[in-house]
């Protein structure tokens, strides 16, 4: 019999759903559920981040307990009310899914005041390594000029640092980031966890802090028909975990709380992942 294959898939959610999702995945970790085992990450934004943090060589317990130190490198920032409805009604309203990119980043162009270099350096400071992992790790971004999808991977031709941050480059909160003669932006503006990336996978798992989009295609229910017969898993925070990450993602200071309560909220999800990802007799 056939080992199944394992895809992690890896959503948005700010800086404090880096937090939340490194407790989740420590706290099915220490239940017994190993997702860092998983053929292949896929990461979107803040899951860029933690999918080059579990494919390091540091444990899980060594990466929770870096969300729970100092974040002195880190950047406060926040999405307005109106940046985040315009940003809604652009895409929302698009014939297709270019032209939502394009739109969205037509009109979040220069909107950042934040300086390109430290964005960078803030980023770069949340990876333990900063060479490309062996085992296959993929970083979704958008081009904003086409619209198209981007995924980066060690063959790209970009360091792991400049592919995550591209991958985190919200819409009027962080600078575009520009690789190669092309401008990228967070990959989030085409799906907060780009779960369909992973078809063609046996076992799925997926962790996305923020869900909301304002175009169906980029939904997750919409996604998962792209995903045939694999057994499927997607968590979301709990209605605690909501409260202790807060009203703005982009807060460092909601890393810890996120954290904490995502390592506590995994007992609740231990069943419906082992339904899903292999045990040790299938592998």
């Amino acid at each position: 019999m056939a080992t199944p294959s394992t895809a992690l898939v890896l959503g948005n959610g700010g800086i404090a759903g880096i937090g939340w999702q490194v407790g989740m995945i420590t706290g099915l970790a220490e239940a017994g559920v190993d997702l860092r085992t998983a053929d292949l990450v896929i990461g979107t934004s803040s899951g860029a981040v933690v999918g080059a943090q579990i494919r390091s060589e540091l444990s899980t317990e060594t990466l929770y307990k870096r969300q729970l130190g100092s974040l002195h490198a880190e950047i406060a920032n926040r999405l307005t009310v109106r940046q985040l409805a315009k940003w809604a009604f652009l895409a929302g309203t698009a014939p297709n899914e270019a032209t939502a990119v394009r739109r969205v980043a037509n009109a979040s162009k220069g909107k950042s005041k934040v300086d390109p270099v430290l964005r960078l350096a803030a980023v770069s400071s949340r990876l333990p390594e900063k060479k490309w992992p062996k085992k296959p790790l993929w970083i979704v971004a958008v081009d904003a000029a086409s619209g198209k999808l981007k995924v980066f991977d060690r063959d790209s031709g970009v360091t792991l640092a400049e592919a995550v941050n591209a991958s985190c480059a919200i819409p009027f909160a962080w600078p575009a980031a520009s690789l190669g003669g092309h401008t990228y932006l967070d990959g989030g503006v085409r799906s907060p966890l780009n779960l369909d990336l992973a078809k063609g996978y046996d076992r799925i798992v997926g962790l996305a802090s923020n869900i909301l989009t304002p175009r169906r295609s980029g939904k997750i229910s919409a996604q998962l028909a792209h995903l045939g017969s694999a057994k499927v898993t997607v968590i979301h925070p709990d209605e605690h975990c909501r409260k202790a990450i807060g009203p703005n993602e982009l807060d460092p200071a909601r890393v810890h709380g996120a954290a904490e309560t995502g390592r506590a909220q995994a007992e609740k999800y231990v069943h419906a992942v082992r339904a899903v990802w292999p045990t040790e007799t299938e592998s």
